[in-house]
């Protein structure tokens, strides 16, 4: 059975996972960068929420994209018998 729900959750899973590791990660790089360029505080949510409705939507699809590849990569680089 392709369509397994095993399949689903763990799809679900992979989804959710890239979902919120990219809304953390943009977050706390967008608040870190607006910090550093003492964006003024009148203009600080702004600046902020402007940034991460741009950002998010890249890193989610990168994470989507680039995560089996980096996943195999990881294997690859630490073997269990090495």
């Amino acid at each position: 059975m392709v369509n397994s729900p095993n399949k689903r959750v763990a799809l679900k899973r992979k989804l959710v996972f890239a979902m919120l590791m990219s809304l953390v990660t943009v977050n706390i790089v967008t608040f870190s960068i607006l910090l550093l360029n003492h964006v003024p505080v009148a203009h600080f949510l702004e600046k902020w929420l402007t940034s991460i409705s741009i950002a998010w939507p890249i890193v989610l699809i990168s994470i989507l994209l680039l995560a089996p590849a980096l996943l195999r990569l990881t294997e690859w680089l630490i073997k269990e018998n090495a």
